[in-house]
């Protein structure tokens, strides 16, 4: 078994965007009593069975409370970062007018991440969707992310997560050339050989809430149920 969590914030505001904090606590409890091991990506994708733990835009959230979990547990994670809102709010240009605000990590934040075991890695500056920019604005976007996160930590990122999942052949041509791998939000668990490096599946956490899951993430109920949501939202999407 193989898979890649994907969070965004860790409160307990109830948004589509929100993993509760006390739910988020008893997930990794119950992964570490399971004996998976929790990796970082380029370990899952070497064929090592276990699951990775993402986080996607770089809510202030993900310091409180999900960093404190992480370092009991001695779990590695992935910070997919936008650059852009780093000490601001979630607003940025194509944010739907309806999504939750949140307060975005400073770049102190960021440091207290990367010193607590947290790979800062690459989800553009601005968070635009791709598929609406020419390459060489693609490129810009990651070009000026990664720079900063650079600058800032000492560190390249390495891998990427595409900006509300929206991806197309044109978008994965670019980014492919930029990073070793790159998250989707297709919700799928990772199958035995990577078929694309540059469009990697991900679980999404927000349907990982309930009981069933949370104390056995990764048994044959949980499976059965992250399958039906995964076969639903394809439905919702017309894929």
């Amino acid at each position: 078994m193989r898979a890649i969590l994907t969070f965004h914030s860790i409160d307990d505001s109830g948004s589509v965007l929100s993993y509760p904090v006390k739910t988020f606590a008893r997930l990794l409890a119950s992964i570490a009593e399971s004996g998976i091991p929790v990796l970082d990506l380029d370990q899952l994708c070497d064929g090592t069975e276990g699951v990775t733990i993402t986080f996607d835009d770089g809510m202030r959230s993900v310091r409180e409370n999900a960093l404190p979990v992480l370092r009991e547990f001695g779990f590695p994670s992935h910070l997919f970062l936008t650059t852009g809102v780093v000490g601001a709010d979630n607003r940025w240009p194509t944010q739907p007018v309806n999504a939750p605000l949140m307060p975005m990590l400073t770049w102190d934040d960021v440091e207290q991440c990367r010193q607590s075991g947290m790979l800062i890695e690459a989800h553009t500056h601005l968070h635009p969707d791709l598929r609406n920019l020419a390459d060489d604005r693609i490129a810009d976007e990651c070009a000026t992310a990664d720079q900063e996160i650079e600058t800032r930590t000492g560190r390249l990122p390495r891998h990427f997560a595409y900006p509300y999942g929206f991806v197309d052949e044109r978008v994965t041509t670019v980014i492919r050339k930029r990073y070793t791998y790159a998250v989707t939000t297709e919700m799928s668990f990772l199958g035995g050989d990577i078929l694309d490096p540059a469009r990697l599946p991900r679980l999404d956490a927000y349907y990982m809430q309930n009981n069933l899951v949370s104390s056995d993430p990764f048994g044959p109920a949980a499976r059965a149920y992250l399958s039906v949501r995964r076969i639903l939202r394809a439905i919702r999407k017309g894929l």
